[in-house]
């Protein structure tokens, strides 16, 4: 792994470009009211070419895909992306990636629950730090999660307010705040964007999984040595996770169970993130506190090097 590098802070007046490197955006008009939202917080937005093309359950084929992230990240006028949303294809075209040059640009990244492939890679093969924060097709996200999302991005304090959780496991951690979305990180297992879990503080979220599903992964990633390294465990949202066959077991229990039994540092449940309106972003690849006792999650430095701004920005 290259050593850690921090993405340019982007203030307003910077230019955020917006692609959909995995599945075809469903509502248009939804992805519009993102963004008028974002030009109304003071930003540019460059529209990627084929943003709207679909190909079954992808936006276009691995070509077009591929070719409009890399014109975004190649672009000088664009500072920094925020992606349009998740679904499935962005672990398709991350072999096109150049690490060095993702280096050399230094552009944040936003996204999730898919796009957890894409920012494992900028961590593990280009050493930067990016967000796992809310994307633009889904306009209900709320004031909180907005306001912290700009924060981040302009690399001011309120961006790493603590969350406030619920207590599985006590004690107090320090780590690299690595995760994402559960069913994408055990996908990761034996690629180069592989996730490293080393003293870290692990995040983890999951949507449209049954218990046993949640299980299956967490077991993978157990066997995997994946939760015996960790400093701590931060569990965030589970949506529609519950089972109709199993009603008696909740999605809550057979994550908890698990990582009760595996981790030996602190565990906080039920934190604000993940595929919910009240997605509270975090930083991947920053230094974070994991305090079992107070039951809370807190960023303990900017995602972004508040020293670099854009010109002009």
């Amino acid at each position: 792994m290259k050593p850690a590098l921090k993405p340019r802070a982007l203030p307003p007046g910077s230019t955020l470009g917006v692609c959909a490197p995995s599945g075809p955006v469903a509502d248009p008009a939804a992805l519009e009211s993102c963004i008028s939202w974002l030009e109304h917080s003071g930003y540019a937005v460059r529209r990627a070419p084929h943003l709207l093309d679909r190909r079954g359950y992808l936006a276009g084929d691995d070509d077009r895909r591929a070719g409009d992230l890399l014109e975004l990240l190649r672009d000088p006028d664009v500072h920094g992306l925020i992606l349009a949303r998740g679904g499935y294809g962005a672990g398709r075209i991350l072999g096109r990636l150049d690490p060095d040059e993702l280096r050399a640009g230094r552009k944040l990244v936003v996204g999730y629950s898919d796009a957890t492939s894409l920012l494992l890679y900028l961590w593990r093969c280009a050493g930067l730090a990016s967000i796992h924060g809310p994307m633009l097709e889904r306009p209900d996200h709320d004031a909180a999660a907005r306001a912290r999302l700009l924060a981040l991005l302009r690399g001011e304090p309120d961006g790493q307010a603590p969350l406030e959780g619920a207590s599985l496991r006590p004690g107090l951690a320090r780590g690299t705040l690595v995760g994402g979305n559960l069913k994408v990180l055990t996908s990761s297992i034996g690629t180069p964007w592989e996730i490293d879990t080393r003293g870290a503080v692990l995040f983890l979220e999951e949507i449209h999984e049954q218990p046993y599903a949640l299980d299956r992964s967490l077991v993978q990633l157990r066997e995997a040595g994946k939760l015996a390294q960790v400093a701590g465990v931060a569990v965030g949202c589970l949506v529609d996770c519950e089972s109709e066959r199993y009603p008696e077991i909740s999605a809550r229990d057979a994550v908890c169970e698990i990582l009760g039994d595996q981790v030996d540092g602190p565990v906080v449940c039920d934190l604000p993130f993940g595929h919910v309106a009240d997605h509270r972003a975090l930083g991947v690849g920053v230094a974070a506190e994991i305090d079992g006792d107070a039951a809370t999650l807190r960023m303990l430095e900017p995602v972004v090097d508040v020293q670099i701004r854009e010109a002009g920005a």
